[in-house]
């Protein structure tokens, strides 16, 4: 965002908060949910249909974390800078640019189905409930939640997955160069998440596993929440879902199970924009001078004690919102514009039962982004590159800005390319690490990009060390086992072609003659067997070296040269330890409560974790391995599951289950979970 984004000329008023708080709403019918706690406060909700069921999951879930959940209502509807002041009004900015209430006021009667709307009214009317029980609870702008609120969270959160704020903050700079190419690297992009699926001709005892293991954050809006749902009218689904969602959007029904990761199709466009000074407020479209449309905006900025609006002007031509930067007015085009129905994909997914149905409801595109791993009862898997791909004009240099004078290159939002699927491959496993789909199994087995030449134009080029990892340990192996899908799942190890030994390399080749800590630092370098174990005495220095330079690429800033991350990093541990060999364990800790625990794991590895620094020195994980789920099937259908999370169900600290499975989750151990089949 431009750093004046929050300097108002004029400030209009400044209002106190919660000087008008509107009267609580009836809800919209008598609601009786079941809802059963386990023994680790995992809820299961029953409800005689479906809209029942949502409610349970809506109050169950606001009994442990109501807090998170109100900041996506405010979110939804662009009013969380005035909770959270400048960067919640970053994200109510993004709300007014997508025009988030305008699509769901021109789209939810006519595109939401009645069955998904009582859904999402159920889910609404349980945080009410809660709400009107709680009322000390109730944040100022979060009450009387809609069906409504519900539609537009999501609408509002999923072009984030894919990337668009990074086009956004190219862009809303003043001071950028938005038309440099930007080609996407692994480095720079990598946003975390493993899947497996393993089908009964490649297992070595004819079952069926899916591993679901998406990575994000372990607090928060994308935090993942664990429950099950089920109704009378044969709802079925456990998994998880994030605040703000009714329902579990990965997991399994009993019948069928699907993982998702994060995938990085190119989904936006800039458009260098023609215009003069003789012409202000104009620009030049199939030759003639149109009038920017505009429209005033009011961001309402906490900002101490009072919540001041903020006034802001947006522009738009026919690509869409406009933005004047260093190189020049430009302006931007993404696909899935005004699109309001992903939650209700996820719905339909969950109420599949076989792969056909599973793919009737993939047909809806109306989720823009995420890999798919897909695997049920029957032995069934497959891999969806799932993505909304628009069909370009061909001639144009896409990768960076392309003439904005012109409508022969602004592609329809309707028209859509064909995005890349392996469906039961001879190879009977796959995988899916936010990499390219090219690489998803056997190199003997996989996809090639001239199968798909149009779509591999804006598909990912890059494989992440995890994906080089899951190839190098199950590609080779006749037969895969339980124990041996396990071991790869929480593989530590950096891959010879990874940007971790990349960098390590690098400094090991460096001179250091005349250099006694750089000399220092490659001699126990040296001894690195590549694996973030917790009993290494030099993967901590390894994780400090790597992690600057991963944290650079995803803030798209200068990354530090790996030689001067090597010296910050044994500084560090210098200053914390005494010494730069500690045991990563020592370094790497899981804090939650009274819980302190050594962890193991790196950003890019199998076990993958990032961490933020607490002031002791220790990196405390935030980011990651989170909620882990193995799904199997055996070859007579029975389905067992087993899960575990980095914490717990609550988020309340009084509250047993505020880090009563943190022990297990850093042990690798697992619960079991006890799941029924739909009907």
């Amino acid at each position: 965002m431009g750093g004046s984004m929050f300097r108002p000329a004029i400030i209009v008023a400044a209002l106190a908060l919660g000087s008008c708080a509107p009267a609580p709403l009836p809800p919209a019918r008598a609601y009786h949910p079941t809802i059963t706690r386990d023994a680790y406060g995992i809820p299961s909700v029953h409800g005689s249909d479906d809209q029942e069921a949502a409610y349970g999951i809506g109050y169950a879930h606001a009994e442990d974390n109501f807090a998170t959940i109100q900041l996506v209502i405010l979110a939804a509807r662009g009013r969380l800078g005035a909770h959270l002041g400048e960067d919640g009004a970053k994200s109510d900015f993004l709300w007014n640019l997508l025009g988030i209430r305008e699509a769901v006021d021109a789209g939810f009667d006519t595109r939401i189905s009645e069955e998904f709307k009582a859904v999402a009214q159920g889910y609404a009317d349980g945080l009410n409930a809660y709400a009107l029980e709680h009322p000390d609870e109730v944040l100022p702008g979060a009450r009387n939640v809609t069906a409504r609120d519900v539609v537009a969270g999501s609408a509002l959160t999923v072009p984030l997955f894919w990337g668009f704020e990074r086009t956004l903050g190219m862009v809303a700079n003043e001071e950028s160069h938005p038309c440099a190419t930007h080609e996407a690297t692994a480095d720079i992009i990598d946003n975390g998440s493993n899947a497996f699926a393993v089908s009964p001709r490649r297992s070595s005892d004819g079952h069926t596993r899916l591993i679901i293991n998406s990575h994000q954050p372990w607090a928060g809006a994308v935090a993942w929440y664990e429950a099950g749902v089920s109704s009378d009218t044969g709802w079925h689904m456990y998994g998880g879902l994030f605040p703000g969602s009714p329902f579990p959007v990965l997991g399994t029904n009993g019948d069928i199970g699907f993982a998702a990761t994060v995938n990085l199709p190119d989904l936006a466009d800039i458009y260098r924009l023609t215009t003069d000074d003789q012409h202000r407020g104009q620009y030049f479209f199939d030759g003639e001078w149109r009038r920017f449309q505009t429209r005033t905006i009011w961001l309402w900025v906490k900002m101490g004690p009072v919540t001041v609006p903020v006034p802001r002007t947006l522009r738009f031509t026919e690509h869409g919102p406009a933005f004047h930067t260093a190189d020049g007015w430009v302006a931007v085009r993404y696909a899935g514009a005004g699109e309001i129905r992903a939650l209700e994909q996820f719905y339909r997914m969950g109420h599949a039962h076989n792969y056909d149905e599973w793919r009737e409801a993939m047909s809806m595109r109306a989720i823009p982004s995420f890999n798919f791993l897909y695997a049920d009862a029957t032995g069934h898997i497959a891999y969806h590159y799932n993505a909304i791909l628009p069909r370009r004009a061909e001639g144009y240099d896409w990768s960076g800005c392309v003439p904005g004078d012109t409508s022969a290159n602004i592609w329809a939002m309707d028209d859509r390319l064909d995005t890349p699927v392996l469906d039961n491959p001879s190879s009977g496993w796959l995988y899916s690490t936010n990499g390219a789909p090219w690489s998803s199994t056997d190199a003997s087995a996989d996809m090639r990009p001239e199968q798909y030449p149009e779509a591999a134009r804006a598909i990912e080029t890059y494989i992440t060390n995890r994906g080089y990892r899951a190839v190098e340990q199950l590609s080779p192996l006749r037969t895969i086992s339980d124990e041996q899908l396990l071991a790869a799942k929480f593989d530590l190890t950096s891959s010879e072609r990874s940007a971790t030994v990349a960098a390590i390399n690098e400094i090991l080749a460096a001179d250091s003659s005349n250099d006694a800590d750089l000399a220092e630092i490659q001699t126990l370098l040296r001894t690195w067997d590549r694996r973030a174990a917790n009993d290494s005495p030099a993967a901590a220095l390894a994780g400090l070296i790597y992690q600057p330079i991963y944290n650079a690429g995803r803030a798209n800033t200068t990354p530090p040269t790996p030689v001067d991350a090597a010296r910050a990093a044994a500084q560090r541990l210098r200053a914390t330890f005494g010494r730069i060999n500690p045991p990563l364990g020592d370094l790497l800790r899981l804090r939650r409560g009274d819980v302190d625990l050594p962890l193991e794991g790196a950003p890019d590895v199998l076990r993958a974790l990032r961490w933020h620094d607490d002031p002791d020195g220790r990196a405390v994980a935030d980011f990651g391995d989170g909620l882990m789920i193995v799904l199997d099937w055996a070859p007579d259908r029975t389905l067992t599951a087993r899960v575990i999370s980095q914490w717990g169900a609550s988020d309340h600290r009084e509250s047993p289950h505020y880090n009563d499975q943190s022990e297990m989750f850093a042990n690798r151990e697992w619960r079991m979970v006890e799941l029924q089949r739909a009907q």
